[in-house]
């Protein structure tokens, strides 16, 4: 599988929740020494779905959001790997029956920013652009780490938040197997590990450790596009107010499709749709994003 010019671009829509990411194309090596600057726009909608116990219910959620990520490739212990700093800004509202009674609440602000470090364990030396002339990438195996920085904005007092005030930490497998000179195959299995938020409308919130899993089945298109189908399955993260355990469980499941294009060397453009097909709780949002890529460096 021949690494194309469009798969330096890096699947940075935000969203209200990890849960709902489908991101292609996370572990393929990038050469060492290249950085990027990212900007990406998104519109979410959909409704989301509270826990029965509390007295929010008929929840409907639009916005736009706004993306500014920035990465660099270098080697580590002689592999190929990255560190993404993610900045997202959300516009939006939310309207719903509190207690009965119609309810809105406007959504605007700096979300949650990100913090992410990838390394290839497999399949991924480190290198510079003149030495990825002519390579064909077998099986590659990558690790990430990613942290959540509690810095959006919060309101104590509402049950919807732009930011989640607590750290989350999310530890991450991915697997990229290539099926011919143009298909490839990705799997990538996560946990993510949540600490409490003591300001949650008075009280405290737990949050039991959340399992997602992805797919992607990816049409690489000559050097300068490729195409893919993605889905993910997430369940676990039950919650706890006060120790009182919810009804939260999520099982929830998302399909999507995601585009790439390099029309120039260091430009990559990518568009992509995601819906929910099965949502038991949480967000059930319709995302549509756009993202413009700039790349320098690399050799």
């Amino acid at each position: 599988m021949r690494v194309c010019r469009a798969s330096l671009l890096l699947a940075l829509a935000p969203t209200l929740a990890w849960a709902q990411n489908l991101e292609p194309r996370l572990y393929l090596p990038l050469p060492t020494g290249l950085n990027a600057i990212v900007g990406s726009y998104a519109h979410i909608s959909g409704s989301v779905i509270f826990d029965a116990s509390v007295p929010v219910t008929d929840v409907r959620a639009s916005g736009h959001s706004v993306t500014l990520a920035y990465a660099r490739a270098f080697g580590l212990a002689s592999r190929s790997a990255q560190v993404q700093l993610v900045a997202p800004f959300l516009f939006g509202s939310a309207t719903g029956l509190l207690a009965g009674q119609d309810t809105s609440r406007d959504l605007r602000g700096p979300a949650d920013p990100q913090l992410r470090l990838a390394v290839n364990l497999l399949g991924g030396p480190a290198r510079r652009r003149a030495e990825f002339a002519g390579v064909r990438f077998g099986t590659i195996v990558g690790a990430s780490l990613t942290l959540n920085l509690p810095l959006g904005h919060y309101d104590p007092d509402r049950y919807l938040n732009v930011g989640s005030n607590r750290w989350a930490l999310k530890p991450e497998l991915g697997v990229v197997q290539p099926l011919g000179r143009s298909w490839a195959l990705e799997g990538y299995a996560a946990v993510a590990f949540f600490s409490h938020n003591a300001e949650y409308v008075g009280t405290t919130l737990t949050q039991k450790p959340l399992l997602a899993i992805q797919g992607h089945l990816i049409r690489v298109l000559g050097r300068k596009g490729w195409l893919a189908l993605d889905g993910t399955l997430v369940r676990g993260g039950a919650t706890a107010v006060n120790d009182v355990v919810k009804n939260t469980l999520q099982k929830n499941a998302r399909l999507g499709a995601t585009a790439g294009w390099a029309p120039a060397r260091g430009h990559a453009l990518k568009a992509s749709v995601a819906k929910g097909v099965y949502t038991r709780f949480g967000g059930d949002f319709t995302i549509f994003a756009i993202g413009y890529q700039r790349a320098w460096g690399g050799g």
